[in-house]
């Protein structure tokens, strides 16, 4: 497993992390306990040192299983707050970024992971809870007390990214984590000449667009499945385009698409890809892409003028 800086932290992370999104949750399928654990222990054993999780995932009980399955390992891991752990209107969970919330938030998380959080990130913050000083004072004294070690901001939903980032950026969040893929390219490249300008670091999430970006192309998702929260029209029109315009790139290359979509994202300078797997095959396979034999100068550009030509056909509909 190769590594990059994430950002001005000091923090060397694994070019593949792992989205424990999927660990106590049934937002991408059916939760097991058992699987959860030996899903982790895969992840060590292949190398990744990163995980990333948050106090809403199955209302802290992916903290604890990650917290569990990590104690004694010397790993990266990160976490998100922002939603009311437990509180649910109309099914979904409620933001909270209150001062005291958070630092209450802050300090649950860390006992259920027992463990400093090397990477606390605000959990799809809108653009005013970014540009909160007093908020964001609230968070250094946290890292001065030892629950945290650095602060970062995870963008989302897709909305006002760009802004959202950019405030991350200039108040002084050493991390941002965004959106980034061969169908989704803004405004990831965007963020990532700022982020680099400043040496922030940059995480990304969805290398595979929901499934678009595999060989599987499953978009019919249950009610609780999370990617069911995207547009039906999108997906439908992302997997024609990709049958029609990437896939045949990727074959040219002996790759499937999944190896493409992420030798795409590890091709710019970003720190890591968090990836969602539901199985270690899954894992293996996103593992075995991070090779350093990335995409050439030559593919990029296709890619980029693909990308261009998707968003075309989607604003034009």
């Amino acid at each position: 497993m190769h590594h990059r800086a994430l950002g001005r932290t000091g923090i060397r992370v694994s070019e593949i992390s792992f989205g424990a999104w999927v660990i106590g949750t049934d937002m991408y399928g059916a939760h097991d306990r058992e699987r959860d654990i030996a899903l982790i222990r895969t992840a060590l054993d292949l190398g990744i040192n990163t995980f990333d999780t948050a106090d809403m995932y199955g209302d802290g009980l992916s903290e604890k299983i990650l917290g569990e399955a990590l104690r004694g390992y010397d790993v990266n891991v990160f976490t998100k707050v922002g939603y009311e752990v437990g509180k649910l209107i109309n099914g979904r969970h409620v933001q909270n970024f209150s001062v005291s919330y958070i630092i209450n938030a802050v300090r649950e998380s860390f006992n259920r992971l027992g463990r400093r959080i090397t990477l606390l990130q605000l959990h799809n913050p809108p653009i005013n809870v970014i540009r909160d000083k007093e908020l964001h004072r609230a968070l250094l004294r946290l890292v001065e007390e030892g629950y945290v070690e650095h602060l970062g901001v995870a963008l989302g939903p897709e909305t006002n990214v760009l802004n959202e980032g950019l405030a991350a950026i200039d108040e002084g969040y050493e991390s941002i984590m965004f959106v980034f893929n061969v169908l989704e390219q803004e405004p990831g490249k965007s963020l990532m000449r700022r982020g680099v300008e400043e040496s922030v670091g940059l995480i990304t999430r969805v290398p595979h667009a929901s499934n678009v970006l595999t060989s599987k192309q499953e978009i019919n998702f249950g009610p609780s499945d999370h990617r069911n929260l995207r547009s039906r029209n999108w997906l439908v029109k992302a997997l024609g385009f990709t049958n029609t315009r990437i896939k045949p790139i990727a074959q040219s290359l002996g790759m499937d698409l999944e190896t493409l979509a992420i030798k795409y994202v590890l091709s710019y300078p970003v720190s890591t890809v968090m990836v969602t797997a539901t199985n270690a095959e899954e894992l293996m396979k996103y593992v075995g892409t991070a090779d350093s034999d990335y995409l050439s100068d030559g593919v990029i550009k296709t890619l980029e003028n693909l990308y261009e030509e998707f968003t075309k056909s989607i604003s034009n509909d």
